[in-house]
């Protein structure tokens, strides 16, 4: 017969667990999915750091896509993380710490990585890197539900769960998954980023997974018409109007994260 493990022992294990790796020191790890690619999670990881900081916190964040790691070009940061006594710093860029496997390799090397591969990577640098303290770490997830995914819900344990995607039914479809697997896990679910809000314009698909999953709308994220020009969102937010965008954001933010802390 099956042993089962009680939910509260689990969680307790998990935090005690996490008092032993670099992530001790971190008071909210936040992660930001939603089961699709190309709907917008780096994009959303990207401005949410920057929100973060501008409301004077201490943020770090962590691309977890392996396969196709981009958070530094939408961050703006080319340098190499340093490796002392073992132990990875993240690189600093404008106060935020990030850190991502494209910064740990060359830019034309080909990542040939199996889940369980990529599942131990993950579990190594949660060992080896060293956040320091932090408010919040942010964790840019790939797309779907493997391996990468599974291990971050295990040995991250975050404190809330930020859903991205489009009101596209093919976003929803892969959001219905993701939400599934998080609610069995008990993965506290702060809401949902409708990403290029102003693009589609049949909404009754999103509105019925609103309704239905019983989930509310976090904020949206117009179509970024700046971003044909420069991925680097450091230089797309750096005018008044995005400024006031971004002290929305994590107005809302934290008023969720509060709530279930």
């Amino acid at each position: 017969m099956e042993e089962k493990t009680c939910p509260s022992a689990e969680l307790f294990f998990k935090r005690e667990f996490k008092k032993h790796t670099g992530i001790k020191d971190i008071r909210f790890v936040l992660a930001i999915g939603s089961g699709k690619g190309g709907v917008g999670k780096t994009t959303v990881s990207a401005i949410l750091s920057l929100a973060l900081k501008k409301a004077g916190y201490l943020v770090g964040v962590f691309d977890l896509d392996f396969y196709g790691p981009n958070l530094h070009l939408v961050l703006g940061v080319n340098k190499k993380p340093m490796v002392e006594f073992g132990k990875i710093k993240p690189v600093s860029s404008d106060n935020i710490k990030i850190l991502s496997l494209a910064l740990m390799i060359a830019e034309k090397e080909p990542i040939f990585m199996r889940g369980l591969m990529a599942s131990k990577l993950l579990q190594e640098l949660l060992q080896k890197v060293e956040w320091g303290p932090l408010d919040f770490l942010i964790l840019d997830l790939p797309p779907g539900t493997g391996d990468i995914f599974l291990t971050m819900l295990d040995f991250f344990n975050p404190e809330g769960f930020i859903l991205i995607t489009t009101p596209h039914k093919l976003a929803l479809s892969d959001a219905k998954r993701t939400l599934s697997i998080l609610k069995e896990k008990m993965v506290p679910i702060l809401g949902v980023v409708k990403n290029m809000a102003d693009f589609f314009e049949d909404e009754t698909s999103f509105q019925d997974f609103l309704n239905e999953q019983k989930l509310n709308v976090l904020f949206e994220i117009p179509v970024l018409k700046e971003l044909s020009k420069t991925e680097n969102l450091t230089e797309v937010f750096e005018s008044s109007e995005k400024q006031k965008f971004l002290e929305t954001i994590a107005e809302k933010v934290l008023d969720k994260v509060f709530r279930i802390k």
